[in-house]
């Protein structure tokens, strides 16, 4: 029989750190919902899902420092945290999609049709491995076999999240570079939009790192494992939780809604201000060939 379950081992957790969290997530939350609901818009589900999962990691995070023999809420609340960032991926290939299909496809170098089923697809298998690893690793700690199985899915599934990000990355941006020679006043409309994308996929893409460094660097041959990110505490919040709340806030001060012409061309003048340059003209005939 293993030994008895007991959460946060290898240090003395910071309470502080994770109220913090938790209510910096919730108002996050609460700050998507209003807008999206005010906006009228559902496509940013993925985020909202994020922000939730965040913010209800660091919830029982906090429960856990006060109840360390219980499992359940410690293994969940690990979990949440580990798999939020790819639902927040799935949100930005989204957005990215509506901006290729504002702009003009012909400037992608995929099929915007594509886009969501192949990335949101490579997403789905990255959060089931991520959930399947993280489950074994924080519910199996005193079994050398399930440990090391763990680590293996769990980093599967961090790589499938980092290749999958990088190469919509470089399509991203090669659709930026081809768009604002084609359409350049389009592009003006949408490139806070476009510049947040960069932001919070430099933000998620830190993460993912130190993540995939974390499980990769630490020694399951011996129990307890051994791993510098293991027993530190400060990594945890700095190069995982910050950056996700920045991630997560960039799209709160660029909401998509006040770019995307499909939901606001009405009721927002400047779509109408901006006019066609004569490659746009050009441009848009080839939109409506295609």
């Amino acid at each position: 029989m293993g030994a008895q379950y007991r959460a946060f081992k290898h240090y003395e957790p910071s309470e502080a750190a994770a109220i913090i969290f938790a209510v910096v997530f919730g108002i996050l939350l609460a700050a998507h919902i209003l807008q999206s609901v005010r906006a009228k818009i559902y496509y940013l589900w993925p985020l909202i899902l994020a922000t939730t999962l965040e913010c209800a990691g660091y919830i029982l995070r906090e429960y856990t420092i006060h109840h360390r023999m219980e499992k359940a809420p410690s293994v969940i609340g690990q979990v949440f945290i580990i798999i939020a960032p790819a639902c927040l991926a799935a949100a930005m290939y989204m957005i990215v999609e509506r901006i290729i299909l504002q702009v003009g496809k012909v400037y992608c170098s995929l099929r915007p049709s594509w886009i969501t089923p192949i990335f949101v697809g490579f997403d789905v298998v990255s959060i089931g491995l991520q959930s399947i690893g993280a489950t074994l690793l924080f519910n199996n700690e005193d079994d050398l076999t399930e440990l090391k199985k763990a680590r293996k899915i769990l980093i599967a599934g961090l790589l499938v999240q980092l290749v999958a990000f990088t190469v919509f990355l470089v399509l991203a941006w090669l659709f930026d570079r081809k768009a604002v020679k084609g359409s350049p006043s389009k592009m003006v409309i949408v490139r806070p939009l476009m510049t947040a994308f960069y932001v919070t996929g430099a933000l998620v893409m830190i993460r993912s790192i130190y993540r995939a460094i974390e499980f990769i660097t630490v020694n399951f041959n011996v129990i307890p494992p051994t791993g510098y990110f293991f027993y530190v505490e400060w990594a945890y919040y700095v190069l995982d939780a910050l950056p996700i709340a920045l991630a997560t806030a960039v799209y709160n001060l660029a909401f998509p809604s006040k770019y995307l012409r499909e939901q606001n061309l009405e009721s927002n003048p400047k779509y109408e201000q901006v006019p066609l340059s004569s490659t746009d003209e050009g441009n848009a005939k080839a939109d409506n060939q295609v």
